[in-house]
């Protein structure tokens, strides 16, 4: 007869008890994040309405081959458009929103599952910790607006990967954190590569305690690079590039025009240093709590964070001290404040939570837990009601909560079933109108869809500039210009092209019709018209069966 003692302590029983809590908590963080974000904006105003479209481009290219932007070069991310290309291809763009998220989620709380059992926080820390990281704020970076979970792109795929790699470099499996710090860089650039530079710093303040010899650290860069390869390729091309001679740099055009919020810290308000000064404030009296506890066996990891967390703060650092002397953004179009901006929070909230831990012992743990449940309940209840609001809109998708508003739908459905599969047409730049993944149409250019190649930026801006007309959209340098007053000249310029302007943007990019609203009345024939937008034609014979005419513009082709 075996008896209960000899189950208990059978190695198998063990590992099957283990993998089985890891699970549970695994599906339980996984839920925790998809209640918030699994149906927030799915293709909306976020990246996922630019990044699936030219996923699926990637994985399909006959699907609107004359798009100018959708047909730009992978770079690095072959990976991610193969997968999640493919996904779009085959199920559509919702799926891919969809089971994507769920994929990136899975991957996410994994990670955070994994650093917080090195960590010692149980679930309900756990998801503490998660909690105050995504829901007390709007933003979950400290200022640059970087973020960890919302839609599906690369980086989450890389951030995930990176949660890994820190709970391994925390407790000194550097061969397969190497592999997996590889396969980040390989997903997005910018967070594997500061991340390699931060644990490479890391490790080198503690190289006596954590290499044996040179051949090991040697094993470990190997492993790192040949996983990163295709991302190291892509980084010497750019660095190798020479830009294409102009008035403007390309550099220059995307940090202060197109990315000013995530690059340029004179664009960020005045007060922007509040949210960082408290994250390091509560991260020192964590710190302080755990320190004078330091017997705990996960002691070494928990300071191994905060020392990792800190070392985050010096690109961030030196993007600072370099902004007001990089007037072309040569610096800082590489991203300097990407990851510590988001993990300062992140591992100030893990290490919080671990110092509440740590302090509400014995008979003052339940009431730690009972505080727990209490805000987790309110902050899922909170969830919950608009994770049902979005659940019924998508019975409309796309819809309101796509940014399209039936007459957008109305003329994009019109446009795909009435017009030519190769037909471009002119949109107005500001407005993500439901181009291209509803109309399935090429347009000329998009405020928000700027390539990553040097090339193609100034494109970008020369295709922007010819949409506005006579009218500079553009602030000029040194000049703070929000989004929305940008987006505002943008508009104000298309809205003022005449018809002869019109017509020689149309010749120049050979397109076939012109979008824009009913208020801009322009000399060409009227396709199509609703109550807020016209589509023009290129000739008085492109309309179709709901077709008006307008007086034909001279010297038509």
């Amino acid at each position: 007869m075996i008896s209960s003692h000899s189950i208990q302590t059978n190695p198998v029983h063990q590992v099957q008890t283990h993998w089985k809590q890891v699970s549970v908590q695994i599906v339980v963080v996984t839920a925790f994040l998809s209640l918030g974000f699994l149906l927030d904006g799915n293709m909306g105003g976020g990246n996922e309405v630019n990044i699936l479209p030219f996923a699926r481009q990637y994985a399909d290219p006959s699907w609107i081959p004359g798009d100018w932007y959708l047909n730009q070069p992978p770079g690095y991310r072959i990976p991610f458009l193969a997968l999640f290309g493919s996904m779009a291809a085959a199920w559509g763009f919702l799926a891919a929103s969809l089971i994507g998220r769920l994929l990136c989620y899975t991957l996410m709380a994994s990670g955070l599952v994994f650093l917080g059992r090195k960590l010692g926080l149980s679930l309900p820390l756990l998801l503490l910790a998660v909690g105050l990281f995504l829901y007390v704020d709007d933003h979950q970076g400290i200022v640059a607006r970087e973020w960890l979970v919302g839609g599906v792109e690369p980086k989450v795929v890389a951030y995930g990967l990176l949660l890994f790699a820190i709970g391994l470099m925390l407790t000194g499996r550097y061969r397969v954190m190497a592999l997996l710090l590889g396969l980040a860089t390989l997903f997005h650039i910018f967070v594997g590569g500061w991340a390699s530079l931060v644990i490479g710093g890391w490790l080198l303040l503690r190289r006596r305690r954590h290499f044996r010899n040179i051949q090991y650290l040697g094993s470990v860069v190997v492993i790192y690079l040949i996983a990163s390869a295709l991302s190291i390729y892509t980084i010497l091309e750019h660095l190798l590039t020479h830009s294409p001679t102009g008035a403007i740099e390309p550099s220059y055009v995307y940090v202060f025009i197109r990315t000013p919020h995530h690059l340029n810290p004179l664009y960020w308000s005045a007060e922007w240093w509040i949210k960082p000064a408290v994250y390091l404030l509560v991260l020192a009296l964590s710190v302080g709590i755990l320190w004078r506890k330091r017997q705990s066996e996960e002691h070494g990891v928990r300071m191994g964070l905060a020392e990792f967390t800190l070392l985050t703060l010096v690109p961030f650092g030196l993007g600072l001290a370099i902004a007001p002397f990089d007037a072309q953004g040569t610096f800082l179009q590489y991203y300097p404040f990407r990851l510590g901006d988001v993990m300062l929070p992140l591992t100030t909230c893990l290490l919080f939570a671990c110092a509440l831990e740590q302090s509400f012992i014995g008979k003052a743990r339940p009431i730690l837990l009972f505080v727990c449940i209490v805000l987790l309940s309110g902050a899922c209840t909170v969830q919950a009601v608009q994770f049902h609001q979005a659940f019924v809109a998508l019975s409309e998708f796309p819809s309101e909560q796509q940014g399209i508003e039936p007459e957008g739908k109305a003329i994009s459905d019109w446009i795909r079933t009435n017009t030519p599969d190769d037909a471009l047409i002119v949109t107005p730049p500001a407005e993500l109108t439901p181009f291209t993944w509803v109309a399935e149409r090429p347009t000329v250019a998009k405020f928000k869809f700027i390539p990553p190649t040097k090339v193609g930026v100034l494109d970008w801006y020369e295709r922007l500039t010819d949409l506005s007309g006579t009218l500079n959209p553009w602030p000029q340098p040194g000049e703070r210009v929000t989004f929305s007053k940008m987006k505002q000249a943008l508009r104000a310029g298309y809205n003022s092209l005449t018809t002869d302007q019109a017509q020689a943007v149309m010749n120049k990019y050979g397109a076939d019709y012109l979008l824009t609203s009913t208020t801009h009345p322009l000399d060409f024939a009227i396709a199509y018209q609703n109550s807020r937008y016209i589509l023009y034609a290129r000739s008085l014979e492109s309309g179709t069966g709901n077709s008006q005419k307008l007086k034909p513009w001279l010297g038509r082709v």
